[in-house]
């Protein structure tokens, strides 16, 4: 059969005309918002990782730290480092992870004791284990073995193919940064080939010092109201992304069933209702269930993610190919033009198929870190 049936009327061509630029354009602006959408979320999450792994760098929504020293200031130096040896678990849904590592101290000054003063923010010691401890010639060092539980708000908008950076960060409990000033023992820090999370691979890791400002002086009575206290912070960082785009395709295989089955209505008779409507409504029911099911692996965060934006893409496919069907059985059953209905049924079946396909083509592409 040609593209052009002789038994199709010039209002029919009209009509098969329109609704393929029609339901083209509506792609084409749906495909566009998801893609500038998904860009944007990622452009969003990098830049934060950036300023998070800075020493300079304001990050939003913290306090802005005072970056320089009070005139004066001569703090006691110690060395920090620390050796990440395993992941003992990591949760993103209860967004927490639990880090084992080796975290030493290298310090000149008698009056101080860093190993026992410092504490992990946003975060708890499980266990501490000193290792091994030496005290030569004026040169204190220690060195710990700690497992912690560090909650960490992980940013689910980009999954299943977000990227993150797990932070260990060790503070001084005792001392602001006018007094103690960590020094990262860059050279020395490393992390461990046993360092694996299912569905993620380390991509990099990197160390630095960085001020921490607190909106309040503690009470302290030594302090003015408007003095805020400043807190040298030594700050490890491990970046990780998604191994491979298999925990996609294995979320969204329901959805992507549910749409071809949908697709397959366009080879059934108009006229058959029940199969004709039933697949399609199915299908629709399918990814509804899907959507449910992909969105309980992350906390919801009240905000649109990809999550959001493909099952949207995959539903509005199906409620399409329910119009398309629709208008075929109208063209069909009440108008008696066959060639017209099933000519309409094969352009909907190519540009539903052909633009969802490139949609979630390009979607996990430039998702991905």
């Amino acid at each position: 059969m040609t593209l052009i049936n002789p038994n199709i009327t010039a209002s029919g061509r009209r009509f098969i005309i329109s609704w393929s630029i029609l339901l083209i354009s509506f792609f084409v602006v749906m495909g566009t918002f998801s893609l500038i959408k998904v860009d944007e979320l990622k452009k969003t999450s990098a830049a934060r990782h950036v300023a998070r792994m800075s020493a300079t760098s304001i990050e939003a929504g913290r306090t802005n730290p005072e970056l320089s020293l009070p005139a004066g200031s001569n703090p006691k130096k110690v060395h920090v480092g620390i050796y990440l040896d395993h992941i003992a678990s990591i949760s993103i849904s209860d967004n927490t992870w639990s880090p084992v590592f080796y975290l030493w101290f290298k310090w000149n000054d008698d009056t101080i004791n860093p190993g026992e003063t410092f504490d992990i923010i946003e975060g708890e010691v499980i266990s501490k284990q000193k290792i091994s401890e030496s005290h030569i010639n004026g040169e204190h060092y220690v060195k710990y073995l700690i497992k912690a539980q560090i909650t960490k708000y992980f940013d689910s908008l980009r999954f299943p193919v977000d990227d993150h950076i797990l932070t260990i960060v060790i503070e001084d409990g005792d001392l602001p940064w006018k007094s103690l000033e960590y020094i990262p023992d860059i050279a020395n820090s490393n992390i461990s080939s046993r360092v694996k999370m299912p569905g993620f691979m380390v991509t990099n890791h990197s160390l630095i010092m960085k001020p921490h400002t607190y909106k309040t002086n503690f009470g302290d009575p030594r302090l003015t109201k408007n003095n805020h206290a400043t807190f040298s912070q030594h700050l490890y960082g491990v970046a990780v992304t998604r191994d491979g785009l298999g925990i996609y395709f294995k979320i969204f295989i329901g959805l992507f069933a549910a749409v071809s089955i949908s697709l397959l209505v366009f080879f059934i008779k108009p006229t058959d209702v029940d199969p004709r409507f039933g697949l399609g409504v199915g299908g629709f029911f399918g990814a509804v269930a899907n959507s449910l099911l992909s969105v309980s692996f992350v906390a919801d965060n009240g905000s649109l993610s990809l999550l959001d934006i493909v099952n949207n893409v995959g539903m509005i496919s199906i409620f399409l190919t329910l119009v398309a069907s629709t208008i075929s059985l109208y063209f069909f059953d009440i108008r008696g033009e066959a060639h017209l209905s099933r000519l309409l049924d094969r352009v909907s079946f190519f540009i539903i198929l052909i633009s969802f396909t490139l949609i979630n083509i390009f979607i996990p592409i430039l998702g991905s870190a």
